[in-house]
């Protein structure tokens, strides 16, 4: 049978870049991640991983945490008023039992909030301690008042409400409108000491994009399920062909005269070798034992994880995530090769969250389809059970971001390009069961936006696009330090938080 073509090149093409990333190796030819020059002394006792979850197309979180009741606020007849065709009834919200009134951790507003009817297992994360919501966090180079938004005045992100450029920025918080590496590698690059050469600290596991490119260090590109390898389909065309020759012959180490076939040679035995290792720490965690019908030894369907995860798609969060646990089961369990790690980062990426119509059914599910946000649900809750399960979940945060939020107003059915959300974050490490988000005032209270009409409310921007109250600076801060990152290299990853947000640590973290 001949083989796909397109999908022969493309399978190739992410192998034969040792799963580096594209943009930096087309650019530089610096294709191998141990080329780095960084030379921070950081070094660890302990392991940590933090693993972010990219919600592509921008979800809704006005209906993933929304009023259950007004309790001592407005925020649930407020939200019935202007979501209208669009607004959850109260019976199914998983209600969250964080404080309420003045106490900390508190939305801030009066009101007692759930969350959406098809995310039962992450509420029950959420009260049992282990999750926390991060209130109305967006895209921000400073504080932005809706007077200072309505008349022009202050700096702003690039391309409000375009999906290409929310979603870059998100991903790299850069000091200027044009970013070139990701808050996720930059990370990395300080922190490339602390772990041994020849492991990926820094994978994603669906692709390539800005979160994982750094100075230095580029991210480890690999399936959902496994690292890609590369083989020569030189039996597809007959034997003595001579293509498994010639194949040998272009990645034969220190052979060749030309520099781009010795550096393609390097990366290639690069891949190689890199490939072996995650898959050897992948079996590990994938038992040899009795497999189900079908499933042979170190298929992923054997995982000692299998059982926490939904199993919806082939390449969706749950078999992300539930490979990432996997190795950061391997990374603490002294798997031969995988060893010595003490830090890693992970990047996830789901779509779909792009909800102009028909949203209520996207989110939910229908016909036999599991919904956005019950997939996302089982799936970040899974994450936390599974570790929890072997005692390594305080050392795993995950942590949910997106393009942008959604207009708060409904639009046939569906919503429009926003600009603030709510997220998660799921861990043993986060000071769960509570609200967060930038407060002016300094008393612990998140800052939950309001959800009156767009001319009477303070936080909308007109249309009802949400203006941020919390800048993704600020989440990320509290992230590089439960990781162990200094203040000094904080403010150098973050060039934007030190002169503009006087609130650096949200406290979610521990």
């Amino acid at each position: 049978m001949r083989p796909d073509r397109r999908k022969f090149i493309q399978r190739s093409l992410y192998a034969g870049l040792g799963g580096v990333s594209a943009f930096s190796a087309l650019g530089n030819l610096k294709l191998l991640q141990a080329a780095t020059s960084v030379t921070n002394s950081y070094s660890f006792g302990d392991y940590k991983a933090l693993i972010c979850v990219f919600l592509y197309g921008g979800n809704d979180g006005f209906n993933m945490v929304v009023p259950v009741s007004n309790g001592l606020g407005t925020a649930r007849t407020d939200y019935q008023n202007i979501r209208s065709v669009l607004a959850l009834p109260t019976a199914g919200l998983h209600t969250l039992t964080a404080p309420t009134g003045n106490n900390f951790g508190s939305p801030g507003d009066g009101s007692i909030y759930g969350l959406h009817a098809g995310m039962p297992e992450l509420a029950t994360v959420f009260n049992a301690g282990h999750a926390a919501v991060i209130a109305n966090v967006g895209t921000l180079i400073g504080p932005v008042s809706k007077d200072q938004f309505m008349n022009g005045n202050p700096a702003l992100p690039p391309q409000l409400f375009s999906h290409s450029d929310q979603s870059a920025y998100w991903q790299s918080s850069p000091p200027s409108n044009s970013p070139i590496s990701g808050w996720g590698g930059r990370i990395c690059d300080l922190l490339a000491s602390a772990n041994p050469a020849g492991i990926p600290n820094l994978s994603s596991l669906n692709g390539e994009d800005i979160f994982i490119r750094g100075q230095n260090v580029n991210g480890y590109i690999m399936d959902s399920d496994s690292a890609s390898t590369f083989q020569v389909p030189y039996d597809q065309y007959g034997a003595g062909t001579g293509m498994q020759a010639a194949f040998n012959a272009l990645k034969a180490q220190g052979s060749q005269s030309n520099v781009l076939e010795r550096t393609y040679a390097g990366t290639m035995n690069h891949s190689i070798a890199t490939a072996g290792i995650i898959n050897t720490a992948l079996a590990a965690a994938r038992p040899v034992g009795p497999a189900s019908a079908g499933h042979s030894a170190g298929d992923p369907f054997n995982s000692i994880f299998k059982s926490y995860f939904p199993g919806a798609t082939g390449s969706d969060i749950d078999t992300q995530l539930q490979t990432i646990a996997e190795l950061i089961w391997a990374a603490n369990n002294n798997v031969p090769g995988y060893t010595g790690l003490k830090r890693q980062v992970f990047f996830v990426t789901t779509g779909g969250y792009d909800t102009h119509s028909n949203e209520l059914a996207q989110h939910a599910g229908a016909n036999g389809d599991l919904g956005l946000l019950p997939l996302l649900s089982k799936s970040l809750s899974g994450f936390y059970n599974a570790l929890n399960s072997v005692g390594l979940a305080s050392k795993a945060t995950a942590f949910t971001a997106s393009d942008f939020g959604r207009s708060l107003s409904a639009n046939s059915g569906g919503t429009d390009h926003g600009w603030a959300s709510h997220h998660l974050v799921v861990g043993g490490a986060v000071n769960g069961n509570k609200f967060y988000g930038d407060s002016l005032t300094g008393n612990g209270l998140a800052q939950m936006p309001s959800l009156l009409p767009s001319d009477s409310n303070p936080n909308d921007g007109g249309y009802g696009q949400m203006i941020p109250t919390t800048s993704i600076d600020q989440y990320t801060a509290t992230l590089a330090k439960w990781f162990g990152l200094s203040d000094g290299d904080i403010d150098l990853i973050l060039p934007n938080l030190g002169p503009n947000f006087s609130h650096r640590d949200l406290g979610f973290l521990s």
